[in-house]
Parts: structure tokens; sequence; C-alpha cells
């Protein structure tokens, strides 16, 4: 089938066609038997398509997406802030956990013992066999 005769069928469903573009598609409908199945199908999904097409969203659905992508949007920031602030409080005390377990084993209140950073002489890391591994 070629393109120009699919083109004049496609239009031909939009709307009513020029006389001499109405004779040619015709010509070939009756000549093409491609060109009529072609036609049937178009026919029976733009059908197909009014009948249920409007029955598939909610009512006022173009005003709910016009209205959704007409609003401003929030700042990336205010976004990160929104989605870490349930788990600020659980984080928080996580960190207070570990700083008193930290302390515990240290046995001093020293900010490196929070941390749990643990200050080792010169003569503690030649005494261990294989310090890199």
């Amino acid at each position: 089938m070629e393109q120009h005769l699919y083109n004049l069928l496609l239009r031909s469903l939009d709307a009513p066609l020029p006389e001499t573009e109405q004779r040619r598609l015709t010509l070939a409908l009756d000549t093409s038997a491609d060109l009529r199945a072609m036609r049937e199908e178009l026919v029976r999904l733009r059908t197909g398509l009014r009948t249920e097409g409007n029955e598939s969203f909610k009512p006022f659905f173009a005003d709910r997406v016009i209205n959704r992508l007409s609003t401003h949007r929030q700042p990336i920031a205010e976004y990160f802030v929104a989605a870490f602030r349930s788990v600020a409080i659980g984080a928080a005390a996580l960190v207070i956990i570990l700083s008193v377990y930290n302390i515990s084993r240290e046995n001093s209140f020293t900010f490196d013992s929070a941390l749990g950073i643990h200050h080792q002489t010169l003569e503690q890391i030649l005494a261990l066999e294989t310090p890199f591994e």
C-alpha cells in the first residue's frame, strides 16, 4: 500500500476529501483488498475508542490535570526536608545510642571517645602483627 493512499484514507476519516482525491481513494479501495481491510480496521478502532474513551476517566479529569500542572512546585531543598523529616528522630536516637556506647567503652567523656576514635601509639601499632590487612 502506498503511503499517499494511506494518508488519503486517514484524511477521509477525519473530513470530506476534495472530489479528485475522493475518486482516487474510491478507485484504490475498489482495487486493493489490503486498503479495504485497513479502512475497516481503522473504522472499528475509531468507533471502539469513541464508545470506551469517555468512561475510563473520572469526572473533571482534564481540569484536575491542568490544575496539577499549573500549581507551583516546591523547591528541591524543601522536598528533601520533607522526605527526611520522618527519619530524623530515629537517626538522632541512633547517633545518641552509638555515642553513649562508645563513651561507655572508653570510660572517658571526650569527643573522640563519643565518636569511637582511638589514638594509637607507635608502639601499639608496631606490636600488631599485620597492621594493614
